[in-house]
């Protein structure tokens, strides 16, 4: 008997219910995590698009950075950034915000400028094509590694990597008919 992969949602901003509808179609249980208590016991994690800055504040007051961290470099539970949640893995940003390191690379917050130039566009993830929701996105500008993989791009931009055990995208799957895709690969990728 097998049983079913339970997978968090950083709950603190973001679209989370999105996330967890994507996720209850795969047939995996979603919980959302709130409390450093309900990291235990996930086989994944997924931290949605909000306020890069204010997550990280968020997180690191209440000791999140350090669990995730854990979780992911000793447990080996795969994480999957979204929007913000590439920013939050990332290693720098240019300014000063607690951020969780898993990611070697230098991103570009919300480069695709702000709420009014959000945009949506159809890009190949690792051949697969997604409708893809931009918002205020972040983009990679700099690959600080020879461990990271390009996965997605949007006109000779990065805007999908995979280093060891996480995922970033700068885009919003959970906001498209589509997106489903990402979650797809990602499972199949770190949870098979």
């Amino acid at each position: 008997m097998t049983t079913t992969k339970k997978i968090g949602i950083l709950g603190i901003q973001g679209d989370v219910e999105e996330h967890i509808d994507s996720i209850l179609k795969l047939g995996y249980e979603a919980i959302r995590v709130r409390t450093i208590s309900e990291l235990e016991g996930i086989d994944a994690l997924i931290i949605p698009g909000g306020e890069s800055t204010t997550m990280g504040k968020i997180m690191d007051k209440y000791g999140f950075i350090d669990k995730i961290r854990e979780l992911n470099l000793k447990k080996n539970i795969p994480i999957l950034g979204t929007c913000a949640g590439m920013v939050l893995l990332s290693k720098e940003t240019g300014i000063d915000q607690p951020l969780l390191k898993l990611m070697d690379v230098s991103i570009d917050r919300n480069a695709y400028g702000g709420q009014v130039e959000s945009f949506e566009k159809e890009i190949e993830l690792d051949g697969n094509v997604v409708h893809a929701v931009f918002i205020r996105a972040p983009l990679v500008k700099e690959l600080m590694s020879d461990e990271i993989s390009v996965i997605s791009k949007n006109e000779n931009r990065i805007v999908g990597i995979i280093q060891n055990n996480c995922m970033a995208i700068s885009f919003h799957p959970e906001l498209s008919e589509n997106g489903i895709i990402v979650y797809k690969y990602f499972f199949d990728k770190f949870l098979k």
